[in-house]
């Protein structure tokens, strides 16, 4: 028994078999066959596309944008790392810079300190003659009691005058004559005057000195004591008379 079934034939519209690629009566080729062709041909572009070779991809360090990226990123890198050498490099430098100033300041200061300590009487005496000396240390002697002299170095520098001491001891050392010279006949207003090179005063000798205040000073007593007295600087002492009690 024949199971195929029917259908007509596009063309002249005979009954034919369904199956059938040309009509059997006047030989049309059929839809059917024509649809089954061209899916074959369908199937056969799509195998012929999945059986060509595909195009490799190029790895990514063949692509010539990837290494321009690496350079720009390179190059700024490289530039973050120089600049913070340079900064910490600067920063090093000033420090150290302000720490030898600050340095070298202190020394300066030190020894500008400890030569005006030391010389600063001794400019006063040789910028003032003797005149002059004897008439700012006049005053300065009127207006400053020996108590505030003992207190404390304020009048250090100024000018200042013995009209009338008695020395109660001298001695001579390094071109310096060492005076010890009391006033008014109190031993308890006591002065240590250095005088330039030698002079003729000798003990219970009377002296006039026109010299510059210098920082106090201690000497030891007879008794075996430590006395605070005023110093001057003077370029000269003149002998004015003598104790022959």
């Amino acid at each position: 028994m024949d199971n195929d079934t029917k259908t007509h034939c596009t063309n002249c519209g005979k009954e034919i078999p369904s199956k059938v690629d040309f009509c059997p009566f006047c030989g049309a080729k059929q839809a059917s066959s024509a649809s089954s062709d061209q899916a074959k041909d369908v199937e056969n572009a799509e195998d012929k596309i999945e059986g060509s070779p595909k195009k490799p991809k190029k790895k990514w360090y063949k692509r010539w944008w990837v290494w321009i990226v690496i350079v720009i990123l390179a190059i700024g890198v490289i530039g973050a790392l120089g600049s913070s050498d340079d900064s910490d490099s600067s920063s090093s430098s000033d420090e150290s810079y302000a720490t030898s100033t600050a340095k070298k300041n202190s020394s300066s200061s030190s020894s500008s300190s400890t030569s005006t300590s030391v010389r600063k009487s001794v400019q006063v005496l040789d910028s003032n003659s003797e005149d002059q000396l004897a008439e700012k240390g006049e005053t300065n002697a009127n207006q400053i009691r020996y108590g505030e002299l003992i207190k404390s170095n304020d009048y250090y520098g100024k000018p200042y005058s013995i009209s009338k001491g008695e020395v109660l001891q001298a001695s001579e050392s390094k071109g310096v004559t060492t005076l010890l010279v009391y006033i008014d006949d109190d031993t308890d207003q006591l002065f240590e005057v250095a005088v330039r090179g030698k002079t003729k005063a000798i003990e219970d000798d009377y002296v006039s000195i026109n010299g510059v205040l210098d920082k106090m000073t201690d000497y030891d007593t007879q008794s075996g004591g430590s006395n605070t007295v005023p110093v001057i600087f003077a370029k000269k002492a003149t002998v004015v008379g003598h104790d022959d009690n």
